[in-house]
């Protein structure tokens, strides 16, 4: 089941579906994509309401995957880490 939630971006209120304990989390990104549009509509006032959700969503999902391949790197740092120690264990025994 879901659950309609009222968002707010840039000034306009939006009904959306939103599934059943998902609220806040729906929230958050909402009140999330508001700054971001904000920032962007503020650096280019005269940017149509459709360029400024564009670059917004953009910029979110640049941000997103340059968090995924830091974890990633960070990932296989500590493979990589976890390998030497046990290596350095092993030749202890």
């Amino acid at each position: 089941m879901s659950q309609e939630l009222k968002i707010t971006l840039l000034d306009k209120t939006l009904s959306v579906a939103c599934p059943e304990g998902q609220a806040g989390a729906l929230l958050e990104s909402a009140d999330m994509l508001n700054k971001q549009m904000l920032k962007v509509q503020k650096g280019k006032p005269t940017s149509s309401l459709l360029n400024v959700a564009l670059i917004s969503a953009l910029n979110i999902s640049y941000e997103l995957l340059d968090s995924k391949t830091k974890q990633h790197s960070d990932n296989e740092k500590l493979v990589e880490l976890s390998q030497r120690i046990d290596k350095s264990l092993s030749q202890q025994s």
